[in-house]
């Protein structure tokens, strides 16, 4: 082990003296890999640093035009480093910016999965329209080796942007095609997953009978793949649902279930916890037990002043 080490040091301080005596393109790529062994060792700034250095040569040696497929390759390490700090914003300009450069190469799989990168990193930082506009963007984009899946992720994606912008009946008609698209592509998870967002979009415009039975299909899935923590989310749903149907035994039993699994998880979706709380206190009142309810939403009020604060 010490001997791997002591190699890999040696390579180290080679790449480094070389930087003194090399010039131009050459002392670019003696950066890319020094940035290579700083992003194996977790040191994303140092890395980023020397990714920066290798760019700003590339350009003034002759920048797209000549170096494209090198730039392309120091676009995807600063959108890595980026990702692994968290840095969100960044991470999805830098995207962005690759799908420009992978659009230049000819590249429409490679220009499609930035914007989807993009899409997603915009998204982690509620930047809902962005999202929405990268997600289309790829939506756009076919090429000869696209999947069925791909496509209906695709539109996932679209609908879970539009939702996020309370646009619930464009966000259902974009989970719909997803849902067909999946099932074409015989994705049971992803069927799943169309069906939990389409139960939130029916939910929110109270539309009870859709809701139900979208949420029941999701319930059904979470089941057979025996995911106790997809379960709690599919039973909070089909509560809700249920609620809104005025069927509020039926609500009491998956909210109350629904609560016994979120509690389950060590790191707590307190969020959840208290709205699944709120609902079954609902359900509770309609069926005469008003004093049990409002005992329930006592008990979470400090909980709930807690992360509004």
């Amino acid at each position: 082990m010490s001997t791997e080490k002591n190699e890999k040091d040696t390579r180290e301080q080679e790449l480094w003296d070389r930087i003194s005596t090399s010039e131009g393109t050459e002392r670019a790529e003696v950066l890319d890999e020094l940035s290579h062994i700083a992003y194996k060792r977790d040191n994303y700034i140092e890395c980023l640093h020397l990714v920066d250095t290798s760019i700003d040569i590339y350009f003034k040696q002759g920048g797209l035009d000549l170096y494209l497929k090198e730039l392309i390759h120091l676009y995807h390490g600063k959108a890595h480093c980026y990702e692994n700090l968290k840095r969100h914003k960044e991470a999805a300009e830098m995207h962005e910016e690759l799908a420009k450069m992978k659009d230049l190469d000819d590249d429409l799989e490679g220009q499609a999965e930035e914007l989807r990168a993009a899409g997603r990193a915009w998204y982690r930082i509620d930047e809902w329209r962005k999202s929405l506009d990268n997600h289309i963007a790829a939506k756009a984009i076919t090429y000869p080796d696209i999947s069925t899946i791909t496509m209906g992720i695709d539109l996932l994606n679209v609908g879970m942007a539009l939702a996020k912008l309370k646009s619930y009946q464009d966000a259902i008609d974009s989970y719909l095609n997803a849902r067909s698209l999946c099932k074409e592509a015989k994705n049971p998870e992803f069927v799943g997953w169309c069906d939990n967002y389409l139960a939130l979009s029916y939910i929110a415009l109270k539309n009870g009978p859709e809701a139900r039975f979208h949420a029941q299909h999701y319930f059904n899935y979470t089941k057979v793949a025996e995911d106790l923590g997809m379960e709690a989310y599919s039973r909070y749903r089909l509560g809700a649902a249920h609620l809104l149907c005025e069927e509020y035994a039926d609500a009491e039993k998956h909210l109350v279930r629904s609560l016994e699994l979120l509690t389950l998880d060590e790191d707590k979706d307190w969020e959840d916890i208290v709205a699944v709380n709120k609902e079954l206190a609902i359900a509770l009142t309609a069926l005469d037990r008003a004093e049990e309810a409002e005992a329930r939403l006592e008990r979470i009020k400090t909980i709930e002043e807690t992360i509004a604060a």
